[in-house]
C-alpha cells in the first residue's frame, strides 16, 4: 500500500481526535493494532501532536492500512474514513485485470461474468454493520407463537413485511405481545447461543403499511406481470426505545464502545442497480433460528420491468419473512416477502426497496 499524503493523514489525525482522547485511545490501539499508544509519540506532547506522531508512525512503519481499518471496525460509518479506504483500495470496489506476460497455469484463469470481486475485509465490516440492525420478530397469540425477520431503517423505526404483524394489525386483541429480538446468533466458538436483546413495540406502534397482492400469495410463473403498485407488503414499526443511537457491544474485557452506535441500514442516495445475475445477500432469522446470512452469488434473476418486485435464487424458510436483501456493495436493495409456493420451487423473492420508500414519501416519511 502507498504512504499516506498529507491531507489523507490528516484526515486519519481528525478522526481519531474526534472519537478518542488521551485515556481512550491507548485501549483502542493496543486492543485492535496490538500497539502501545505511547510506544509511538512524544510522552509529555499535547494530544493533537500524538495523534500527529501515531499517523506518521503507521505511515512509516506501513501499518497505516490496519490502523484505518481498526478505526473503522468501531466507526464504520465515519464518512471521510471510509472514503480513504476506498481511495486506498481498503474499499469493496470491484475490478477488472489481466495478467499481461504470465504464461504459468494462473493465464488460464478468466473473468467469466461482469460481477466484481469481493474484498474480504470489507465484506466482514460490512456484514458486522448490517447484523447489529437485524432482529427476529417475535408474534405471540393465545394460539401459538410465530416468527418473522425485521431490521432497523431509523433509530427506532422497524420494517417488516406486513403479513408478519398482519393479524396484529387486524385484530389486536388477538395478539398478546410482540417483541423485537435483536443479536440473537450463536457465538463465534460455534458452542453457545447469545440469548440478544429484546426491544418491545412503541404505543400507536404502526406508522405505515401496505398489504400484499394476490400474486405474492398464489405465486407466478412469470416476473412481469401487473404487479399493484399500492401493494408492497411492508409494515413500518416504532420501537419502543431508540435502540440505533444506543452504544453497540463491548470492546474485549467489558469496557462499552461508547462511540459505536449500533445504527440502521439506510437506502442508497440513488437507485441501485438491480441487475439480472447480480449477487443477492440476505440476513434473516430462518425458522426463527439464531441469525443466518445466505449468499447467492450471481443468483438475481433481476425485476419486473416496472421494478416492483426481484426474484433470486437464494435460500429463505419460514421466518424469513422481512429480510433485508443487499447486492454485492451491501447496499440495501429489497425486502424479502415470499417463495415460491409451488412443490419444487424456483424463485424467492422480495419487493424493491426503492419503491417502499416512494410509498413512505407520498405518506409523508422520509427513510
Amino acid at each position: 500500500m502507498r504512504q499516506l499524503t498529507g491531507p489523507e493523514k490528516g484526515i486519519l489525525k481528525t478522526a481519531l481526535e474526534d472519537h478518542y482522547d488521551i485515556m481512550t485511545i491507548r485501549p483502542f490501539t493496543e486492543i485492535r493494532l496490538d500497539k502501545k499508544f505511547l510506544s509511538h509519540v512524544s510522552f509529555l506532547s499535547p494530544f493533537t501532536v500524538q495523534t500527529f506522531e501515531f499517523v506518521k508512525a503507521a505511515n512509516q512503519q506501513g501499518w497505516q492500512g490496519q490502523l484505518i481499518d481498526a478505526f473503522l471496525a468501531e466507526h464504520p460509518d465515519h464518512e471521510a474514513v471510509l472514503k480513504l479506504a476506498y481511495t486506498l483500495g481498503i474499499g469493496s470496489q470491484g475490478y477488472q485485470e489481466k495478467e499481461a506476460t504470465s504464461l504459468d497455469m494462473s493465464a488460464l484463469q478468466q473473468l467469466v461474468n461482469a460481477n466484481p470481486f469481493m474484498d474480504i475485509a470489507v465484506m466482514l465490516r460490512e456484514m458486522a454493520k448490517i447484523e447489529r440492525c437485524v432482529c427476529r420478530i417475535e408474534v405471540e397469540r393465545d394460539t401459538g407463537s410465530a416468527w418473522g425477520t425485521g431490521f432497523l431503517v431509523g433509530p427506532d423505526l422497524l420494517l417488516t413485511n406486513y403479513h408478519v404483524v398482519e393479524a396484529w394489525i387486524k385484530a389486536p386483541q388477538s395478539v398478546t405481545t410482540i417483541n423485537c429480538l435483536f443479536d440473537y446468533k450463536v457465538l463465534p466458538d460455534g458452542s453457545s447461543i447469545h440469548a440478544g436483546l429484546r426491544v418491545g413495540l412503541a404505543d400507536d406502534a404502526l406508522l405505515a403499511s401496505s398489504k400484499y397482492s394476490d400474486w405474492d400469495v398464489q405465486g407466478s410463473d412469470e416476473l412481469d406481470i401487473a404487479w399493484p403498485q399500492d401493494r408492497l407488503d411492508y409494515a413500518l414499526l416504532r420501537l419502543a426505545r431508540p435502540i440505533g443511537e444506543e452504544a453497540f457491544g463491548p470492546m474485549p474485557g467489558g469496557t462499552p464502545m461508547g462511540a459505536a452506535t449500533r445504527g440502521w441500514i439506510k437506502l442508497p442516495d440513488s437507485p441501485a442497480q438491480l441487475f439480472k445475475a447480480g449477487h443477492i445477500i440476505i440476513v434473516q432469522h430462518p425458522e426463527g433460528s439464531p441469525q443466518k446470512v445466505a449468499f447467492g452469488f450471481s443468483q438475481s434473476e433481476g425485476t419486473d420491468s416496472k421494478k416492483i418486485r426481484l426474484r433470486y435464487k437464494v435460500n429463505t424458510l419460514k421466518g424469513s419473512s422481512g429480510s433485508p436483501c443487499f447486492n454485492e456493495k451491501f447496499e440495501w436493495i429489497a425486502l424479502h416477502n415470499m417463495g415460491d409456493p409451488n412443490w419444487n420451487p424456483k424463485y424467492n423473492q422480495g419487493v424493491v426497496a426503492r419503491r417502499i420508500a416512494d410509498d413512505l414519501k407520498l405518506k409523508g416519511i422520509t427513510l
